[in-house]
C-alpha cells in the first residue's frame, strides 16, 4: 500500500471507491434484510440485548429478565451468573452490548420502534460494513476493484456471514474487529502510519470485549507488526499499539469488578465444567472436516483459500503467514473448548470471526477470472454452492434437525437437561446439518424471514429501495458527502423495516396498558421474559420459571434480587390463590403490603408495595367470633396508606373466615378496600390454634394531593357459609351493633 498523490486522477478514483463501497453496502444490507427475522432467536441474542436494555432503563446490566430462559438451559449453557450485588450479570462480554446501545435508545425513544426489531439491525449492518472492509484491504493490496468487489460479496453471501445476520451472536463483530486490527497492523508496516497502530489496538481491545479468547490474536498481530528480533522493536510504535489495548482491558477489567467483585471474573463457571475439555483430535476434526461442523461443509467456496494462500504470498507474504496464524490460534483455540461447535447455530460459529481472512487468501483467485478458466470454474461452482447454502439456511429454521439429532443422538442427559450428542455424531453423514437443510428445502418447510412469514409488501419495497439509493448514489455521486448521506438513508430505510414488526409488542402494550408497571415486575412464567423488553419503562423486570422450589440456585437468586427492589411490585403467575407449590407468593404475602389482584391473560396479576411494613405498635384489643385484632399499625405518606394487622385467635376458629377492610372518605363512602383471607389465604383460619394467628400487610395508593381530613378504616370479619359478619367486641368487651370497628386514617 502506498499513499496516493493528491491528484485529480487520484480524486476520482477515490471517489469511484467510496461509490462502489456505497454500492456494496446496499447491496449487503438489503440481501440480510430480505432474510431478516426481527428477533433474537437464542438465548445469547437475547442476553446481549438484554444488558444493553438493562443499560438505558433502570442502570444496571443485569439480565433478570431472562430467568425463565435461563431455567430451560442446562447449567452450562446459562447465560447469567449472580453478581456480588445479587443481581443476574451475563457472561458475554460486553462490546455488542454497548454497540446495541444507540439501537435499543432510538427504538426507547420511538414508540413505533420495537426495541428487538432494533437491535437485529446490528449484526446486518456490520456485516456489511466487514464487506467494505474487506473491499477497502485488498484495494490496499493493490487488486482491481472488481477483484476488490466480487471478493467482498463472496464473504457477504457466499458463506456464512450471511446467516449470522440474523442473529445477535458476538462472532460478527468479532469477524470486522479482527480484520480491521489486521489492517491497522498492515497499514503500519506499509506506510508508517502510527494511526493504524492505534486502529490495531483498539480493534483487538474491543474484541477481548466479544470475548476473552481473542486474547490468543495479540502475539500473532504483534510479531506481524514489529518482528520477530526485539532489538529491532521501537518504543513510539509499540506504544501507540499498547496504550489503547491496555486502556480497554483495563475498562473490562473495572467492569468485571463492579459486577462480581473481582476484576478476574467474567462469569464463566469453570468449576461445572465450561472450559477446554474437549478432546482435541475430536474437536479439531469437527471444526475442520466432519460433516457434522466441518468447515468446507458450510462455506465450500473457502477451498479455495488452499490454492489462493500458495498465490497470495508472492504478492503479500508475511500477510499471507499471519492470516495462516491468525486461523490456525482460533481452530487451535477452540477444538478443545467445551461447545466447540458452538451451540445450536448453523456451522462453526467460532471460525466466523477469521472468515474475512480467509477471503484475502481467495484474492488471487478472483482476481485470476475471467483469464484463467480453472478458477473461473473452481470460483462459480464453488461460489454458487456456498451462496445455495446459505440462502437455504436463511430462509428455512435448521431447529427440526436439531430436533432429530436430539431424538437420535442424545447421549448425555443430566437432570433433564440436554448436555451433549454421542461422539459419533460428528463422522456420520445423515447427521450433517447441510445435507439436512436440502432435505428441509425439499419438504415445503414454512420460510423464516420476516417479509415472508407477515407477506409484507412494504418491507419487500424498503428493501428494493435500498438497493436503488445504493444504485443511484453509485452513478451520481460527486462528493463524499452525498456517498455519506446515501448510506444513511440505506440504514433509515432498515430502520423503516424494523418498525414493521409491530406484532413483537403487542405483549408489552398490554402489560403497560393494563398494569401501569412503575417499578417492577416479576412473571413467574416463560410466557413473558424477553417480551417485556417492549416495556419502555423504567420497572425492573424479572423472570422465573414455575413451578420451582426455594432451594433452586436460579429462582432463589432471582428471586432475592427481586426481593432487593423498592417502591410496587407486579407479580404474574399462573398458580391459582394459594397454591402449595407458589413459594414465591406466599413469600410476599409474608413480608410485602397488598394492593390489589386482577386476571391478566389467563393468569393472575398481583399488585404489592415493597416498601418496609408499618409496625404494628397500636394495641387493639377488638374480638371479631374467635379472632382477636392484637395490634395495628397505620402510617400516612404521600404515596398513600399503609396499615399492618396482627391477628390471634383466642379460640380454635371453626372454618376459614375471611376480613374485609375499607377506606372510607370523610362522608362514609368506600375509596378503597381490600377482602380476603389472611396472607392471600396462605395463613388460613382454621389451621389456626389459640394463641396463633397471622399479619396481614395492606397498602392503598393515594396521589400526594389527597386529603384525609376526616378519613376511616373500617374492619370487619365474614363467615363465608352464611355471608355474614362475625359479631364484633370493642376492647371492653361490649358489643358492636354494625359488627366492624372503625379506625381514624389519619
Amino acid at each position: 500500500m502506498t499513499r496516493p498523490p493528491h491528484t485529480s486522477a487520484a480524486l476520482d478514483a477515490a471517489l469511484q471507491d467510496h461509490r462502489l463501497r456505497l454500492l456494496l453496502f446496499s447491496l449487503l444490507l438489503a440481501a440480510y434484510l430480505l432474510v431478516y427475522v426481527g428477533q433474537p432467536s437464542t438465548i445469547d441474542g437475547s442476553a446481549t440485548l438484554a444488558v444493553s436494555a438493562g443499560f438505558l432503563t433502570h442502570g444496571t446490566p443485569d439480565i433478570g429478565i431472562l430467568g425463565s430462559a435461563e431455567a430451560l438451559l442446562p447449567p452450562l449453557a446459562r447465560m447469567g451468573t449472580f453478581g456480588a450485588d445479587g443481581l443476574l450479570y451475563a457472561k458475554k462480554g460486553v462490546t455488542p452490548s454497548l454497540l446495541l446501545l444507540p439501537f435499543v435508545a432510538l427504538a426507547e425513544a420511538l414508540p413505533f420502534l420495537p426495541v428487538r426489531a432494533a437491535a437485529m439491525l446490528l449484526n446486518p449492518i456490520l456485516t456489511a460494513l466487514t464487506g467494505v472492509l474487506l473491499y477497502t484491504f485488498a484495494r490496499w493490496l493493490d487488486y482491481r476493484p472488481r477483484t476488490a468487489f466480487i471478493a467482498a460479496l463472496v464473504y457477504g453471501l457466499g458463506t456464512f456471514a450471511l446467516v449470522y445476520t440474523i442473529t445477535l451472536f458476538g462472532e460478527p463483530l468479532a469477524a470486522l474487529l479482527l480484520l480491521a486490527a489486521v489492517m491497522g497492523a498492515h497499514c503500519f508496516r506499509q506506510v508508517g502510519d502510527h494511526r493504524g497502530l492505534i486502529l490495531a489496538g483498539s480493534a483487538l481491545g474491543l474484541a477481548l470485549g466479544v470475548n476473552l479468547t481473542y486474547a490468543v490474536m495479540i502475539p500473532g498481530i504483534g510479531l506481524y507488526v514489529f518482528g520477530v528480533d526485539p532489538r529491532r522493536w521501537r518504543i513510539r510504535p509499540m506504544v501507540a499499539m499498547a496504550v489503547p489495548l491496555v486502556l480497554i482491558i483495563g475498562l473490562l477489567l473495572v467492569y468485571n469488578l463492579v459486577r462480581f467483585g473481582s476484576l478476574f471474573e467474567s462469569g464463566y463457571n469453570f468449576a461445572a465444567g465450561e472450559g477446554f475439555t474437549t478432546p482435541f483430535g475430536r474437536g479439531l476434526f469437527g471444526l475442520l472436516l466432519s460433516p457434522y461442523r466441518g468447515m468446507p461443509w458450510y462455506n465450500p467456496v473457502l477451498l479455495l483459500a488452499i490454492p489462493g494462500v500458495l498465490r497470495l504470498r508472492k504478492r503479500a507474504p508475511r500477510l499471507a503467514v499471519l492470516v495462516l496464524l491468525l486461523t490456525c490460534l482460533q481452530v487451535v483455540t477452540y477444538a478443545s473448548w467445551w461447545s466447540w461447535h458452538g451451540g445450536v447455530v448453523w456451522g462453526p460459529r467460532f471460525f466466523l470471526p477469521v472468515t474475512p481472512l480467509l477471503v484475502l487468501l481467495i484474492l488471487p483467485i478472483v482476481d485470476a477470472i475471467p483469464h484463467r478458466r480453472v478458477w473461473t470454474a473452481a470460483l462459480t461452482s464453488l461460489g454458487g454452492l456456498s451462496l445455495l447454502i446459505q440462502i437455504f439456511a436463511s430462509l428455512f429454521s435448521f431447529i427440526p434437525h436439531v430436533i432429530y439429532l436430539y431424538e437420535n443422538y442424545a447421549s448425555k442427559v443430566i437432570d433433564g437437561f440436554f448436555i451433549d450428542y454421542d461422539p459419533q455424531v460428528i463422522y456420520r453423514l445423515d447427521a450433517s446439518p447441510v445435507l439436512a437443510q436440502f432435505r428441509n428445502v425439499l419438504s415445503g418447510q414454512t420460510l423464516q424471514p420476516a417479509v415472508f412469514q407477515h407477506a409484507d409488501g412494504v418491507h419487500g419495497l424498503l428493501v428494493v429501495w435500498m438497493l436503488l439509493t445504493g444504485i443511484i448514489a453509485y452513478h451520481y455521486a460527486k462528493h463524499r458527502w452525498q456517498v455519506a448521506a446515501a448510506v444513511g438513508v440505506t440504514i433509515l430505510f432498515g430502520f423503516g423495516i424494523a418498525a414493521r414488526q409491530q406484532n413483537l409488542t403487542s405483549m408489552a402494550q398490554a402489560v403497560r396498558q393494563t398494569l401501569l408497571p412503575t417499578d417492577a415486575i416479576v412473571a413467574a412464567s416463560t410466557d413473558y421474559g424477553e417480551n417485556l423488553i417492549e416495556l419502555k419503562t423504567a420497572a425492573r423486570v424479572i423472570t422465573t420459571n414455575a413451578p420451582t422450589s426455594p432451594d433452586d440456585p436460579l429462582a432463589a437468586g432471582l428471586w432475592q434480587e427481586a426481593m432487593q427492589q423498592t417502591g410496587r411490585l407486579w407479580f404474574i403467575n399462573w398458580f391459582p390463590p394459594a397454591s402449595p407449590d407458589n413459594w414465591q407468593e406466599r413469600d410476599l404475602w409474608r413480608r410485602a403490603s397488598f394492593v390489589r389482584e386482577i386476571p391478566f391473560n389467563d393468569n393472575r396479576a398481583l399488585l404489592f408495595d415493597l416498601h418496609p411494613p408499618v409496625p404494628a405498635n397500636q394495641p387493639s384489643g377488638w374480638q371479631f367470633g374467635p379472632i382477636e385484632l392484637a395490634s395495628y399499625g397505620i402510617q400516612h405518606a404521600d404515596d398513600g396508606l399503609r396499615a399492618t394487622l396482627d391477628w390471634r385467635s383466642t379460640a380454635l376458629p371453626a372454618q376459614n373466615y375471611t376480613w374485609f377492610v375499607h377506606l372510607l372518605d370523610a362522608s362514609g363512602e368506600i375509596v378503597q378496600q381490600q377482602d380476603r383471607s389472611p396472607q392471600g389465604g396462605y395463613a388460613p383460619t382454621s389451621g389456626w390454634q389459640p394463641g396463633e394467628g397471622a399479619v396481614d400487610y395492606l397498602f392503598f395508593p393515594l396521589t400526594a394531593s389527597t386529603s384525609i381530613n376526616g378519613w376511616q378504616i373500617r374492619i370487619g370479619w365474614i363467615d363465608p357459609t352464611s355471608g355474614k359478619r362475625l359479631p364484633v367486641t370493642d376492647p371492653q368487651r361490649a358489643p358492636v351493633a354494625d359488627d366492624f370497628m372503625l379506625l381514624p386514617a389519619g
